[in-house]
């Protein structure tokens, strides 16, 4: 009897080793889901990460633009003997929290009217504040009233343009300097000739959708203020 090369039972059993087992499938699975989360997590914290900072830059693009129309119009304040009576009053605020939501209202030309083509010179009341708007948010608005004549506070208010500049304002504080100290309310008292203070200091806080708060802050100095105080008064270093 010859020896026989051919052996059944061996091939059998190689062609089962050449196959995968359920354990060894689900291993791979595993792993795969493994790999494929955490790609999909860092994946994630890029996307925020970017989200982020387009939201920041955002935030800072719209504190700056707000915070230089302020000072420019308020810069440009009026003293009384060329506006009215009360040429700049400053009010404090409080919105219920801990940050102030102070008033300005001032006489000026309103920046956007100055043009190299058709310039403009209407004396206008302007006034900042922050306030809700219609959806419940916080904003920060300008106001603005070109009729002429002495009005009241809530008439002026009801015939004034109103303006939402950005609803990510949540803080509006604003300091006013004479030659000798700080205030926080204009004019430093009542039997106080209504003149204009020597600077104003800006304080501008907007909270962005990750409810983190960035301050803008600038101080304005009123070059006009000069010509509105008596000539023995005590001049703006």
């Amino acid at each position: 009897m010859g020896y026989n090369s051919k052996r059944p039972g061996r091939s059998r059993t190689s062609g089962a080793e050449a196959g995968f087992t359920l354990v060894e499938l689900l291993l791979a699975l595993f792993l795969f889901a493994l790999i494929a989360g955490v790609v999909f997590a860092a994946f994630a914290a890029v996307a925020s990460g970017v989200e982020k900072g387009r939201q920041s830059i955002d935030v800072y693009r719209v504190g700056r633009a707000a915070l230089l129309r302020m000072a420019q119009e308020i810069s440009a304040a009026m003293p009384p003997a060329a506006a009215s009576p009360r040429a700049l009053h400053g009010k404090k605020g409080a919105g219920g929290g801990r940050l102030a939501q102070d008033r300005i209202d001032f006489m000026t030309i309103p920046y956007r009217r100055y043009s190299d083509k058709v310039p403009g010179y209407d004396l206008c009341h302007v006034a900042y504040y922050v306030a809700d708007n219609l959806q419940g948010k916080t904003a920060l608005f300008r106001d603005e009233d070109c009729s002429s004549g002495v009005l009241e506070e809530d008439e002026r208010s009801e015939r004034a343009i109103r303006l939402e500049l950005t609803d990510l304002a949540v803080g509006l504080e604003i300091t006013y300097y004479d030659p000798t100290q700080s205030y926080e309310e204009w004019p430093p008292a009542r039997d106080v000739q209504d003149g204009l203070p020597c600077r104003v200091r800006l304080a501008l806080i907007l909270r962005d959708a990750q409810k983190y708060e960035r301050a803008f802050m600038t101080t304005v100095s009123l070059p006009m203020r000069d010509s509105s105080v008596p000539a023995n008064a005590a001049r703006c270093p």
